[in-house]
């Protein structure tokens, strides 16, 4: 029997999957988990994660089946409170006053604190609440959100008007994928 216990030889039928978590801003998310799960032809389910690491950056290596169908989703959960100041309380009401509004979805995104769709006053409450440690957690979301890449907003200023991919989906994937980004979003 020949085996290949050090994964020296190279194999055929297993893709290379891997990308980037980067915020708006290119910075890399660290310690992001990506978890890859699908299904291949008249094989039990698949499952594999990869923790970014300082720039952001994941892969799995030789594991993918080719032909299989697959989900991308990362996700944070970890420190909610981080990066999180008051200074944003200010930002978030000048743009619900309209005195000075976001520039970008994915600001708008950051802080929809209630995960409502909507930028409101309950949002700087739900703020005020984890800052002040009433919270440990923002009860309807998550630290960090994460947009795919390659997703255009149909109207930058809106939105929560469409549904904003969280996860990719490849189907009957035939060879290596190595951008699969997402940018990164601290609410």
């Amino acid at each position: 029997i020949v085996q290949d216990n050090l994964g020296n030889c190279p194999s055929t039928d297993h893709i290379n999957v891997a990308g980037a978590l980067k915020t708006e801003m290119l910075d890399g998310v660290e310690e992001g988990t990506v978890h890859i799960d699908g299904t291949v032809n008249f094989a039990p389910p698949f499952s594999y994660f990869d923790l970014s690491d300082a720039n952001g950056t994941y892969q799995v290596f030789n594991n993918v089946p080719i032909a299989s169908t697959f989900v991308i989703a990362p996700e944070k959960d970890d420190n909610p409170l981080n990066g999180v100041t008051t200074y944003d309380l200010v930002l978030i009401s000048k743009h619900i006053l309209g005195l000075e509004t976001f520039n970008s979805p994915y600001k708008m995104i950051a802080a929809d604190a209630n995960k409502s769709g909507t930028i409101t006053t309950f949002d700087v409450v739900e703020l005020r609440k984890l800052i002040l440690g009433i919270y440990d957690v923002l009860p309807d979301n998550t630290p960090w959100r994460f947009v795919d890449k390659s997703f255009v907003f149909p109207d930058p200023t809106s939105p929560f008007s469409v549904f904003f991919p969280e996860y990719k989906t490849v189907e009957s994937i035939q060879s290596s994928q190595m951008e699969e980004d997402f940018v990164s979003v601290k609410i």
